[in-house]
């Protein structure tokens, strides 16, 4: 870094704008060389990243949801949300069941097949991210550190 570009960083306000520029910019280079593993264990189960965001919302999730719950949790329409469900539960990914009160409802929560495939997805980012934070100086992995752990882990409503 230059003495200019260091005096610019000092300066520099740090609005939402600069800093989600500067994340994404960071978001890139940690994609760049730290998910062929990744992508190689998405190919090999041969899920959608809508699927596999559903079977995270699922896991995460302490107890079964509605399908129109998890529709909206996802953003997404009801029909689509209740093709998705079908469509992972014929691979036995999720299991369904009508709501104890109201049938209508139907009720879904993750197997633990699921819950281990998750974990398998976790582990091969979390290998990607270790092997870019391997490639940082001990200075900047301290720095980093430091820095996240004054973050908050949940996003506030």
């Amino acid at each position: 870094m230059h003495a200019s570009d260091a005096s610019t960083e000092a300066t520099r306000e740090a609005t939402p704008a600069a800093l989600a520029a500067e994340l994404l910019d960071l978001w890139r280079v940690i994609l760049k060389g730290s998910t062929r593993d990744l992508y190689k264990l998405l190919a090999e189960i041969d899920l959608s990243m809508t699927q596999l965001k559903l079977l995270h919302v699922l896991v995460e999730c302490e107890t079964e949801i509605s399908v129109k719950e998890l529709a909206e949790a996802m953003s997404m329409s009801l029909p689509n949300a209740s093709r998705t469900v079908d469509g992972l539960l014929q691979r036995g990914l999720v299991e369904r069941r009508e709501d104890e009160h109201d049938r209508r409802i139907k009720r879904v929560g993750a197997t633990e097949k699921t819950r281990v495939l998750v974990d398998r997805v976790d582990t091969a980012r979390l290998q990607g991210l270790e092997c870019w934070a391997a490639d940082l100086s001990p200075v900047q992995r301290r720095r980093l550190l430091d820095a996240l752990s004054d973050l908050p882990k949940e996003r506030s409503q």
